[in-house]
């Protein structure tokens, strides 16, 4: 619990304790009773009342130092703020002990207080009184921000980062600092801290890098229209294969006035309508394919798949539902060369040699094939020298178009651990498993 400032005398504000009405000196002998059996918040009230000399009770300032740090022991962080001002400075009765006095504010900083952060600030990272010390302070903004004090989580991001842009040089740490800024962004909004946080959380080559954490900083940075950021997270899902979410960032990164983010949203806006174009055609044969197939008409599909489509996939389908119904006799002889050459030793190719072996088609290598193929597929020679031409355009292996366009990310970034790690954060720990790039 923080208690308000107190005591103009000490260079503090001024604080006048409230008292229930009617108190009296029973009722702050109470507040010592109740503090010599543990209560940590009736030591401070009773600290109070003989800092100020209020309540009945006299001013005893060694005795208020005394409640206030038992109040300190207990977990009340104004009390070891307010006794430090007392050992800072000297108080009637109290020797100074600037020491002491720099061990309760830092104290009271690890205990969240702002104001003890802010005077362990000003005395452990100004060399002037030789009480210089930044590995100190930095552990106490560490614990402090835990315990939320924003200005231990700011102070010390901004030192971890860049050393508060060269004020406070040779303490850059992203690892020690991400949290810091983190929790900054998380509890202020305030742009800065939310970006150094995702910077410091995406440094692929950084023992601190952490996928989740930066996707979900880099998610917010982008929200709140931070175009390298917007850039960034397109990166991301370019790089775990979501590309339809990649193009949407790069997009909104380009609106933003991001000059890469538009050359790669427009590449991907091309590629992505190329493989609509193609997915459509794709469903078209599937339906024209499963049209035949259920009708029984083996060698139309089998001949589609050869002639039509050029395409070894939709071959293969056909050749093994017409395998599996028994009718393989339905084929064209000049379809069986065609699918001997594409699946020479794969696939359905066993089947295709066994048919042709049953009917008396030459299979290439076993005999003088070439003979043997021309008087048996005269009526489809051309057709057949030219699947078989290498210099044919005619492909049976048939593919979906290829992105060209690179994510803006660097080398390291692109490193499959890095994707792997990114591609666990989006599809498992944000929910995502049935998106594109979590399949």
């Amino acid at each position: 619990m923080k208690f308000p400032p107190i005591l103009a005398s000490m260079g503090l504000a001024a604080f006048a304790l409230l008292a229930l009405p009617g108190a009296s000196a029973q009722a702050v002998s109470t507040q010592e009773i109740a503090c010599s059996k543990g209560g940590a918040e009736a030591c401070f009230y009773a600290a109070a009342d003989y800092a100020q000399g209020s309540n009945g009770l006299p001013m005893n300032m060694p005795k208020a130092a005394e409640l206030f740090t038992k109040a300190c022991t207990l977990g009340v962080p104004d009390g070891c703020f307010y006794t430090a001002g007392m050992y800072r400075r000297g108080a009637d009765g109290i020797a100074q002990d600037p020491a002491r006095g720099i061990d309760l504010y830092e104290t009271a900083c690890r205990m969240g207080h702002e104001e003890a952060c802010s005077a362990a600030f000003a005395i452990l990272r100004t060399p002037d009184k030789g009480e210089q010390d930044m590995p100190r302070l930095l552990s106490a903004f560490e614990e402090g921000c835990a315990n939320q004090s924003m200005k231990a989580c700011k102070w010390g991001a901004e030192i971890f980062y860049d050393g508060r842009e060269g004020r406070d040089p040779g303490h850059i740490d992203l690892v020690r600092g991400a949290p810091l800024a983190e929790r900054a962004c998380d509890e202020t909004g305030i742009s800065y801290f939310c970006v150094i946080g995702e910077i410091m959380y995406a440094k692929p080559d950084s023992p601190g890098f952490n996928a989740e954490k930066a996707l979900k900083m880099t998610q917010i940075n982008c929200g709140a229209g931070v175009k390298e950021s917007c850039a960034n997270l397109g990166g991301i899902y370019h790089n775990i294969g979501d590309y339809q979410l990649a193009y949407t960032q790069y997009d909104r990164a380009c609106q933003l006035g991001h000059d890469t983010g538009c050359g790669v949203a427009k590449d991907l806006k091309a590629w992505l309508d190329e493989w609509a174009e193609w997915n459509a055609k794709q469903a078209a044969r599937e339906a024209e394919m499963s049209a035949m197939l259920n009708a029984g008409d083996y060698n139309g599909a089998v001949a589609t798949a050869v002639s039509v489509y050029a395409s070894s996939d939709w071959a293969a389908k056909a050749v093994n539902a017409a395998s599996a119904a028994g009718r393989m006799g339905d084929v064209d002889d000049y379809d069986l060369k065609v699918l001997e050459l594409w699946f020479a030793n794969k696939g359905p190719g066993g089947v295709v040699k066994a048919e042709m072996r049953r009917r008396g088609v030459a299979v290439s290598g076993e005999y003088d094939s070439w003979a043997a193929d021309m008087q048996t597929i005269k009526s489809a020679n051309q057709r057949f020298n030219a699947a078989r031409a290498k210099t044919s355009s005619y492909r049976p292996i048939e593919r979906g178009p290829a992105l060209d366009s690179e994510p803006v990310l660097s080398s390291a970034e692109a490193a499959a651990q890095t994707r792997d790690k990114y591609r666990y954060a989006h599809c498992t720990m944000n929910g995502n498993p049935d998106t594109p790039g979590c399949q």
